[in-house]
């Protein structure tokens, strides 16, 4: 084996034990994490509210929900949270009088961190933050020019897992969270401020791996 050969030998054992090092605490970090996901039904207050002869309301409808969070435990009782969460709904233009006149469909997308407190008799809460984009199907109304910029959020959920659903890994929760909507073709038509919308969302988490805990 001639010098360059074994030097480079030298480099390459090294640069292997170096990865596995670094590799390591990554398997360890990999395997501590939980990832559960949940399905429900979500509450969206107005969007947008004129008048234009009599008011009206911009509004989305009751609108699945689906969200997967990914779980990192800290120190006891704490825990990390990633979340990831999708709508899909119909927005519609409801006036005064009661009928709606429907605009078009509009996927909403949220991507947050928050930090999970484990509480007695089965009850867990949380709080965090995170980024939401409105996603329209059509270019149409309020989102004529597109759904606008990503804006951030503010989000907090309360679940409960009695002992029966905890062993199963099912747990009840409900979901919360704000932000302010405004879209380019709302502030063409003279809409300075953000509408302050609020999401409520009563969901079922199922736990796909990891933790036992609610």
């Amino acid at each position: 084996m001639t010098v360059g050969q074994s030097a480079r030998r030298t480099v390459g054992l090294a640069c292997l034990g170096w990865a596995l090092l670094v590799a390591r605490p990554f398997e360890r970090l990999a395997a501590q994490v939980s990832l559960s996901a949940s399905l429900g039904a979500r509450y969206t207050t107005a969007l947008a509210h004129d008048s234009i002869v009599s008011p009206f309301d911009v509004r989305l409808g009751i609108a699945p929900a689906l969200t997967v969070v990914a779980g990192l435990p800290l120190q006891a009782p704490w825990t990390a949270d990633g979340v990831l969460d999708l709508s899909y709904g119909l927005v519609s233009r409801h006036d005064q009088g009661g009928s709606a006149v429907a605009i078009t469909h509009v996927t909403i997308l949220t991507l947050g961190v928050a930090l999970r407190r484990d509480l007695r008799h089965g009850f867990s809460a949380s709080a965090g933050a995170g980024l939401l984009a409105y996603l329209p199907a059509e270019r149409l109304g309020i989102f004529r020019d597109g759904g606008g910029p990503v804006v951030p959020m503010g989000t907090a959920a309360l679940g409960y897992s009695p002992p029966l659903a905890a062993r199963r890994g099912l747990t009840l929760e409900a979901r919360y969270d704000l932000h302010g909507f405004l879209t380019p073709a709302l502030r063409a038509e003279g809409f300075v401020n953000s509408t302050v919308v609020h999401r409520v969302a009563l969901a079922m988490r199922y736990r796909l791996r990891g933790a036992s805990g609610p």
